[in-house]
């Protein structure tokens, strides 16, 4: 007994198999046209599946059960982040100026010019904020799905909070435009104290916030249990068999997800 999903899964999978060993005999072709001299602008022989049809018969034996599957509401996910990202910005932003400003550090007073900015100016805190949110946010753009456990939908704190850790580390932290702050052995103890402060007080938001998310979307369908193989459909009678055309069409796709913050590379920290 078969299910007929799984078999239309095992024809596409066969299907797509089949065009990529061919691919990678054609790659593996490349490198004995192209030591021998002249032969080297042979045009290399490759094998394209285009559109095809297939007409599958089958007949019903079973459709009482029901299967369930799931997937990750990425979307979904992806908003969830990206909310989160802004007001993680904002933690970060107030916990580690908080550090600086209360810090005795000696001969640093007139190199807190920027934290004294962010404390002050509200339209510069504003634009530094928005600077980082974006960064945190691009962070999570080609590798989304590590951030979340596929087997039940729930956040991977501490992936989350490592990702946006590096974030601070790099556009905050250790920006060149603030090393003469963190110079010296004060300096960079202040830094080490202003990171570790920060990543509490953001590990503890986090939690807090992801603590219900959930983004598995359960789906519950009939299970159709079906005969395909010539000698059990010759026990069928004409009726009960039916016929089922697959269409194969290859599409290109992009993996890669496209946002507008390119722009936002950088903040001069003065």
């Amino acid at each position: 007994m078969a299910q007929l999903s799984s078999v239309i899964g095992s024809i596409l999978r066969d299907i797509i198999s089949a065009q990529h060993e061919a691919n990678l005999y054609s790659l593996a072709l490349s490198e004995s046209y192209g030591k021998d001299g002249k032969v080297k602008d042979f045009q290399l022989p490759n094998v394209m599946v285009s559109d095809m049809e297939l007409e599958l018969k089958y007949g019903v034996k079973d459709a009482s059960d029901s299967q369930q599957q799931f997937n990750i509401k990425y979307n979904k996910f992806r908003q969830f982040l990206n909310e989160l990202c802004e007001e993680t910005a904002k933690v970060v932003i107030s916990s580690i100026v908080s550090t600086i400003m209360t810090s005795d550090i000696e001969g640093k007073e007139g190199e807190k010019h920027f934290f004294e900015r962010l404390k002050k100016e509200a339209a510069f805190h504003k634009e530094f904020w928005a600077f980082l949110s974006r960064n945190m946010r691009k962070a999570f753009r080609s590798n989304l799905h590590d951030a979340v456990d596929t087997s039940n939908g729930s956040i991977k704190t501490e992936i989350i909070v490592n990702r946006i850790t590096d974030v601070v580390r790099k556009k905050f932290l250790y920006d060149t435009d603030l090393d003469e702050l963190f110079s010296g052995s004060a300096g960079e103890k202040l830094r080490e104290t202003a990171e570790a402060n920060m990543k509490t007080a953001i590990t503890g938001l986090i939690e807090k916030l992801s603590k219900d998310a959930n983004f598995k979307k359960l789906r519950t369908f009939p299970q159709l249990d079906v005969a395909i193989t010539a000698d059990e459909l010759m026990n069928m009678p004409e009726e009960a068999i039916h016929s089922f055309k697959l269409k194969f069409s290859p599409r290109n796709y992009s993996l890669t997800h496209v946002d507008e913050e390119d722009k936002y590379e950088d903040f001069v920290m003065k």
